[in-house]
């Protein structure tokens, strides 16, 4: 993305999820970028899991809409904003994208980052909780994309999906089994985003890095309710 299609206010203040329950995030390239853009006279702010802010529909997320969002693929961002009711968000791919092509996008010139500028903002991003199995998993739906055929209310056992106002959505996203993206290999047009997944186009990238195949549907609910049964004798034992 172009730094020119950035608005001055935008540019002004950048907010960078540093993921910190998951590893595809490089907290190295955070730092680099942090000080760069710090340097180059942008307020930065970093959160620990903007997934989590969302999920917990917590008041900060409508500020950070305002700035510009560093954090993964674009159309996960996206998704993930209009899922607490903000659209029109910018934000640029730390995950798969360089430092460089991020500053540039951000009109800052790279510099060289000394271990010593980077050591606070590395500290600050080691001592972000850890929810190591247990941090916020839950789908998004790339709007633009779905095609409200119900495939993913009828499928999922754990009641994540409704259908409000004839559309679907995504109103339970803690009932969601963690690290289960069951969902989106139902869905025919590829909606069904979960932004922590490693691999794309679930994740929300452009690449075909794992190809939509045919599913026993009827298994795979099986499958979750046998989970969810097994999960639930646990917590009663």
């Amino acid at each position: 993305m172009k730094s020119e299609e950035f608005a001055t206010a935008t540019m002004k203040k950048i907010t960078i999820c540093v993921c910190s329950s998951r590893t595809f995030i490089d907290r190295a390239k955070v730092a680099k970028v942090t000080v760069a853009a710090q340097k180059a006279g942008i307020e930065v702010s970093l959160v620990s899991d903007l997934c989590e802010l969302c999920e917990t529909k917590a008041e900060e997320v409508h500020d950070i809409a305002k700035t510009t969002i560093v954090a993964c693929h674009p159309r996960a961002v996206k998704s993930l904003m209009a899922f607490v009711g903000e659209d029109g968000v910018q934000s640029l791919n730390l995950r798969t994208g360089s430092v460089d092509d991020v500053l540039q996008a951000l009109g800052v010139q790279p510099i060289e980052v000394s271990d010593d500028d980077a050591d606070g903002w590395m500290k600050q991003m080691e001592a972000m909780p850890r929810k190591l199995g247990d941090d916020a998993w839950y789908p998004t739906l790339d709007k633009d994309a779905c095609a409200e055929c119900g495939k993913c209310l009828a499928f999922c056992p754990f009641g994540v999906y409704e259908m409000v106002d004839e559309r679907i959505r995504v109103v339970h996203p803690t009932h969601c089994k963690n690290n289960c993206p069951a969902c989106a290999r139902t869905c025919p047009a590829s909606a069904i985003i979960f932004p922590k997944y490693d691999r794309s186009p679930i994740n929300g990238g452009e690449e075909q890095q794992e190809y939509a195949v045919k599913l026993d549907t009827r298994e795979l609910y099986a499958q979750t309710l046998r989970d969810r049964l097994l999960t639930r004798k646990k917590l009663i034992k």
